[in-house]
């Protein structure tokens, strides 16, 4: 087992994210590339991205390991609220995109988790990131979230425990 971890502004066999229209992005990997529509691929995930296009991406970390890319982006979008003074309409949600994929980018797996969004209740985000992982403490009235990443081990993917909070 190998693990060689990149740094976002790294080189040498480094996933890359590149926004296009709408949900859709490129993934390049050296000289292979593919546009993927986010919101289909997450259609058979639990996830979703946060809010309307366009969507803005941060990436945070990637890495390499036992034959897999990894990239993990913090996206920020629009309120899906048209009317920016209706209740959630100046809303700028936030969520965490995890994508796994195999070099040639065929093979590909997204995880994403939304943690700040007035529509959702989630207020009041405490984000960490060091230079080996991400956390994230985040929730509602309702509901206590605890979002974890660890670089060191991306084929965990994005760790999430929920708890309901105790009146």
């Amino acid at each position: 087992m190998s693990l060689i971890l990149v740094a976002a502004g790294g080189v040498l066999g480094q996933l890359r994210l590149v926004p296009q229209r709408g949900a859709r992005v490129r993934l390049i990997n050296g000289r292979h590339s593919a546009v993927v529509d986010l919101d289909d691929a997450l259609l058979s995930t639990t996830g979703t991205m946060p809010g309307d296009p366009p969507h803005r991406f941060r990436v945070l970390f990637t890495a390499q390991k036992d034959g897999f890319l990894y990239l993990v982006a913090n996206v920020q979008s629009h309120s899906p609220i048209s009317d920016p003074r209706a209740p959630c309409g100046g809303d700028a949600p936030r969520g965490i995109l995890w994508i796994r994929t195999d070099p040639g980018l065929a093979k590909r797996e997204f995880q994403s988790e939304i943690y700040e969004s007035c529509s959702y209740n989630y207020y009041d985000s405490k984000v960490k990131v060091t230079k080996t992982g991400l956390t994230i403490n985040y929730g509602s009235a309702r509901e206590q979230n605890a979002l974890f990443y660890d670089n060191s081990t991306p084929e965990l993917g994005l760790l999430v425990s929920k708890k309901p909070v105790k009146n």
